[in-house]
């Protein structure tokens, strides 16, 4: 574990962190065809996972709903006009949806980067960070869309139940393993994440932290940003003050998962939240900023006290 002031990155470490993918991709290709393949698939993994992570997120909680309510409820949350709009919206085209089991994109730019022929590999790269952008808008809504359905229809204690149970089924499985390890392994996934989420961040270090800048979250922050809370796609607007909106509603649907995956059931396990996740306030769009402690267990209460309302 990191001593306390002891600083873990360069400034050159930390603007590399927070550069975007593309870039990242054209550093690397200035290096060997292997690093360069490298960078890319690690790259087009970050955006495969938060797509499919949106897949998992849906089927748990239509698994929670079938659980709880049968085949009716399943029926309940099964309108499909929202993910209709986002399509719309997004402009998802017949190539996104036929090309995005098949390996073989990703293969046919390794292939290229191997050859050589970087003009060609950025130009098919652009291309598919393009496709991912669109699937990943898409299924972001349709998890949006799910939960709006779970929360019109059973309310608020209901809906923070629906997200707690899909959260122990996937994201949260991963915190033991992501706590335990050096605070520069975190910061450095974290990072890659946010990327593959389609966000422009900023990384900085402090003597305790790593803090991650969202300038606009790829999710919450786009849908709000997108009109996605409005008459686009008239997603669900949490008013409560509830749990859920660490009791100063209003929040967007999406939004409402950050107070149960990263601060109730993470405190509930550990005392402290995984990790510190400041959103914007109410229906603003950003930015937001992921708090890294370099000791999760250090993590300080006066860092969420705004969520626990002590502050």
């Amino acid at each position: 574990m990191a001593e306390s002031g002891e600083r873990l990155l360069s400034q050159q470490e930390l603007a590399r962190l927070s550069q975007p993918p593309r870039a990242d991709l054209v550093e690397a290709l200035a290096g060997s065809p292997e690093a360069a393949v490298d960078t890319f698939r690690r790259i087009d993994r970050a955006y495969r996972n938060f797509i499919d992570g949106f897949g998992a997120w849906i089927a748990q909680t239509q698994r929670f709903v079938t659980d709880r309510y049968g085949a009716d409820g399943l029926a309940t949350i099964g309108s499909s006009d929202d993910a209709y709009r986002s399509t719309l919206l997004h402009g998802l085209t017949d190539e996104d949806v036929t090309g995005r089991h098949q390996p073989d994109r990703a293969d046919h730019i390794a292939g290229l980067i191997e050859s050589g022929d970087h003009e060609a590999a950025l130009a098919a790269f652009d291309d598919l960070a393009a496709s991912y952008h669109r699937i990943h808008d898409v299924e972001r809504d349709r998890v949006a869309s799910v939960l709006s359905q779970v929360y019109r229809a059973w309310g608020p204690d209901v809906l923070e139940e629906s997200i707690r149970f899909a959260g122990e089924q996937t994201l949260l499985g991963w915190m033991p393993h992501d706590v335990a390890r050096p605070a520069e392994v975190r910061v450095r996934q974290w990072a890659g994440m946010q990327k593959g989420n389609f966000a422009d961040i900023t990384v900085t270090e402090t003597d305790d932290a790593f803090v991650i800048t969202v300038h606009l979250c790829g999710t919450c922050g786009r849908q709000v940003s997108d009109g996605c809370y409005g008459d686009t796609l008239d997603l669900a607007v949490v008013a409560e003050d509830h749990p859920l909106t660490f009791g100063r509603g209003p929040a967007p649907i999406y939004r409402t998962h950050v107070s149960v995956m990263h601060f109730w059931v993470p405190m509930e396990r550990t005392g402290v939240p995984w990790p510190v996740i400041q959103c914007p306030k109410g229906m603003d769009a950003g930015p937001c900023r992921i708090t890294l402690y370099k000791d999760p267990a250090a993590t300080p209460p006066e860092a969420y006290e705004f969520a626990t309302g002590s502050g």
